[in-house]
């Protein structure tokens, strides 16, 4: 695919910053699946203020009852399960367009695996990451990310789709600058701090960032990929849209 945007920023500081024809500085860009890593920040900021524990079961969290098969089904899955894209759960994004109540159809859904066992790359564990925080932050992820980090950041011009509940699409769906994207990346390379202030937590950025499971890759993290150089991780969406954080370089690429 055509370069669109390239992005350095190394000790912190932009040292290259190039768009290409036809595409201007500071256009806005669909991330695709680069949004989930941003979902995994607002998952931390939950954990953080301890109104959240990564080992909380769904079922607890959204109270499944009535139907005793659903409850046994999901009865070990985690917060972390999907963090880590190991839910095991076989509804994904493709069913999602058919229907309006994704959440019910994510936990009306089967198995293909036992929670926990198997990396198994699928969006709708995105999306119920950001319904949980919609539950217990009482407004969309958006909202609770604007006021925690976005604003903090200086990011304003910046746009998440919701789905037909009304929930912040967590997977996929927003559109963000590149320079705003940097700053996402810089954040994490910072282990959480920004300008002095600790906006998450350095012990969750750690494990967000460390391989957490493994794949057909470099392994895998709080929603976001281990890259290939040593200690290095991806925020990663389609067509090459990626954050790529180089800590031992100091340095960041858009």
């Amino acid at each position: 695919t055509d370069l669109h945007h390239f992005l350095v920023i190394r000790h912190g500081k932009i040292i290259n910053e190039t768009s290409f024809f036809p595409y201007r500085k500071g256009e806005w860009h669909t991330t695709y699946s680069m949004s989930k890593t941003f979902t995994g920040m607002a998952i931390g900021l939950l954990v953080d203020d301890g109104k959240l524990k990564l080992t909380d079961r769904i079922i607890d969290i959204f109270g499944i009852s009535g139907n005793l098969w659903n409850i046994v089904k999901f009865r070990e899955l985690t917060v972390e399960h999907l963090l880590t894209m190991t839910s095991g759960v076989g509804f994904n994004e493709g069913g999602a367009v058919t229907g309006d109540e994704w959440l019910k159809g994510f936990l009306a859904s089967s198995l293909k695996e036992h929670p926990g066992t198997k990396f198994s790359y699928n969006s709708m564990n995105s999306y119920i990451l950001s319904a949980i925080v919609t539950k217990l932050a009482g407004k969309s992820m958006y909202e609770f990310l604007q006021e925690r980090i976005f604003d903090k950041l200086g990011i304003n011009q910046c746009f998440w789709e919701t789905s037909p509940e009304g929930i912040t699409k967590g997977g996929w769906g927003m559109f963000i600058r590149p320079e705003d994207a940097g700053k996402l990346g810089l954040l994490y390379l910072n282990k959480g701090r920004w300008k002095g202030e600790q906006l998450i937590s350095e012990e969750f950025v750690t494990k967000a960032t460390s391989k957490q499971v493994e794949n057909d890759n470099f392994g895998y993290g709080y929603q976001l990929w281990m890259g290939q150089r040593p200690g290095s991780y991806v925020f990663n969406g389609m067509m090459g849209q990626d954050v790529r954080v180089y800590p031992d370089l100091d340095t960041v690429i858009v």
